[in-house]
């Protein structure tokens, strides 16, 4: 059995070869491994001739799904979306060979770049108009002291200080908001729903009310945290110690996480 080259998987990791929100993308599309829950954005322009000119991704997931993503979106650089929709994991590791237990990584980074072919061609994805970047998340800020009913979806705000920021009534559906700092933050009646909050700091947060169905929070500090009648459902994720919020929220079905507006398609 062949040895997983580490170096070069540290390599990869370290350069974050291909991480990187695209401004000028033609396409912007979500997916989510129903495997472990982790979040993948999937960034293509495309020209007219319908060639790949630029590739790139973002994700919430581990070591093994960034290599996987950087491999996928390396394939993708130069290819026409028709030759994109007939790639393999075996075309994936080609480049990187994966461990026998890790197959399930390319499998899911080539399910991203194919349903981002299938949100081009269906004219589907995150909206231009709802592709709300960090820069502009701060330039709100700085200009209005809040971002209180502001439609923040899908925006990457990955290890932000953001203290004390009142982003009550908020769309923040799907946000990549890892590691961030929201000591003291006002998310009263946000919609967090799909939101990654993992390592997150919600020391003092109020979050009553919030929609956090199938929102993942493993590692968040939540130290006087106030969860009253936050909304959550079988998809949130807290750590072990933490399921005492369940008690002050409100449980509803599964199937909400899956509504057409909400997921892009």
């Amino acid at each position: 059995m062949k040895v997983m080259d580490f170096d070069r998987y540290k390599e990869i990791n370290d350069q974050r070869l291909n991480y990187r929100e695209m401004e000028d993308a033609t396409v912007v599309s979500n997916y989510r491994n129903v495997g472990c829950g982790d979040g993948y954005r999937i960034y293509l322009k495309i020209g007219e001739d319908r060639i790949v000119s630029d590739a790139s991704y973002t994700t919430t997931g581990c070591g093994f799904g960034i290599v996987a993503l950087a491999m996928a979106t390396e394939i993708a650089k130069g290819k026409s979306v028709d030759e994109l929709k007939q790639i393999t994991p075996e075309d994936v590791e080609r480049l990187f060979e994966f461990p026998e237990r890790r197959k399930n990584y390319p499998e899911s980074a080539v399910a991203a770049l194919q349903q981002a072919i299938r949100d081009f061609e269906s004219g589907s994805g995150v909206p231009k108009e709802r592709r709300i970047t960090a820069s502009k998340a701060k330039e709100l800020l700085q200009t209005n002291g809040t971002l209180k009913g502001e439609d923040l979806s899908s925006i990457i705000l990955e290890k932000e200080d953001l203290h004390g920021v009142d982003f009550s009534g908020a769309n923040l559906n799907n946000a990549f908001l890892t590691n961030c700092n929201f000591e003291g933050a006002n998310f009263e009646g946000a919609r967090l729903r799909g939101a990654f909050l993992n390592s997150a700091n919600l020391k003092g947060a109020s979050l009553k009310g919030a929609d956090l169905r199938w929102a993942k929070l493993a590692g968040a500090k939540i130290d006087g945290a106030d969860f009253t009648d936050a909304i959550y459902d079988i998809g949130t994720r807290v750590d072990q110690t933490q399921i005492h919020i369940f008690s002050k929220m409100k449980k509803e079905g599964k199937d909400v996480y899956m509504e057409k507006d909400e997921v892009g398609r």
